[in-house]
């Protein structure tokens, strides 16, 4: 920093300025000294090191499970955009989408080593019991997860409204009965939640489900599809639309037609060229969820820091739960019930 301040012909605390308060109080000439100098010199700021002068850090952490997921690439990219919009940096971890919670948690003590000033948990994976006795140095929310801890926050998708949704456009259509594919909590708190609120939400409409087992995945789509031939099921519901997509090449490669003979239905309504494929489905609201979290992060940094500066004058605003529902996406592949199958 020095250096660059010397080269720049200006004092080091208007270097510290420039790339630790975004140039707050710096003036425009000087900021263009500063960058052109650092750039001739090599000159890369150390976030870790800024952050322990600090005491409270500019980066914020994301973990995130399975960036090869639609839904969470996008939220990882939606979290990082509010994240600079608020003039801070984020540091990523990303789990393997077949790790049940162990590389989750390492993930997670990765970053508080990294000393960020606060954490996002996007995974449907590890419990919240597990996240608080990892997480304890800093605000730590969950985001695109329903969540209920008394100790942690969340900002995350309304999935018991989005099974809700699809159960009534499946009514819509006439469907009586239907097939659901289920997955153990342990896989996915998202994919249970949803399958348990349309398997709820069905009933109450008086539509006939059986669950089908969806573990693992590629034979859990053909299970599907022969329950569905066998029963006289006219519907399929998946968890995620990239388990709809399978079950559509399953269905094309035995001569199944989607919706002649059965309809297909899933959730995220993310995924590129969906509006391609006509896939009915619920689109989750990845932006909204991902700016209302950065936003009320921003909150419990500044009750955090003053909590450390001295007493409290006021009482602690309570934890928070926000939902944030999606819209359903109409598509080709949820027709009516196939006249072979009608009562």
């Amino acid at each position: 920093m020095l250096d660059v301040a010397r080269a720049a012909g200006v004092s080091r605390s208007t270097v510290s300025r420039v790339f630790q308060n975004a140039g707050e109080r710096v003036s425009a000439d000087a900021m263009i000294k500063v960058h052109e100098a650092a750039k001739r010199l090599g000159y890369v700021h150390n976030l870790v090191a800024s952050g322990l002068a600090m005491r409270h850090g500019r980066q914020l952490g994301l973990l995130i499970r399975d960036a090869t997921n639609p839904a969470y690439g996008l939220l990882h990219s939606e979290v990082n955009r509010a994240v600079e919009a608020a003039s801070r940096t984020l540091i990523s971890v990303t789990a393997d989408k077949h790790d049940y919670g162990t590389a989750e948690v390492e993930g997670l003590q990765r970053l508080i080593g990294q000393r960020v000033a606060g954490l996002f948990v996007g995974t449907g994976v590890t419990a919240a019991e597990d996240l608080i006795e990892t997480v304890a140095a800093v605000p730590m929310m969950i985001i695109g997860r329903p969540n209920s801890h008394p100790l942690i926050e969340s900002v995350s998708y309304d999935e018991a409204a989005h099974g809700r949704m699809i159960a009534e456009q499946i009514a819509a259509h006439g469907h009586r009965r239907i097939a659901v594919l289920t997955a153990p909590l342990l896989y996915s708190q998202v994919f249970d939640l949803r399958m348990r609120s349309v398997i709820a939400r069905c009933e109450e409409l008086g539509i006939r489900t059986v669950e089908v087992d969806l573990l693992p995945v590629e034979q859990g789509v053909v299970r599907a599809l022969e329950t569905a031939r066998d029963q006289a099921l006219s519907c399929i519901v998946c968890p995620v639309d990239y388990v709809a997509l399978d079950l559509l090449r399953a269905a094309r490669e035995r001569g199944v037609r989607t919706p002649e003979d059965v309809s297909v239905v899933g959730f995220d309504g993310i995924g590129d060229g969906l509006d391609l494929i006509g896939l009915a489905t619920v689109r989750l609201p990845v932006a909204a969820v991902a700016r209302d979290a950065v936003q009320r992060m921003e909150e419990l940094l500044i009750q955090a820091q003053e909590d450390e500066e001295g007493p409290l004058t006021n009482a602690r605003p309570p934890i928070r739960h926000v939902l944030h529902a999606g819209t359903f996406v109409p598509g080709a592949t949820l027709g009516p019930v196939p006249e072979s199958w009608r009562d």
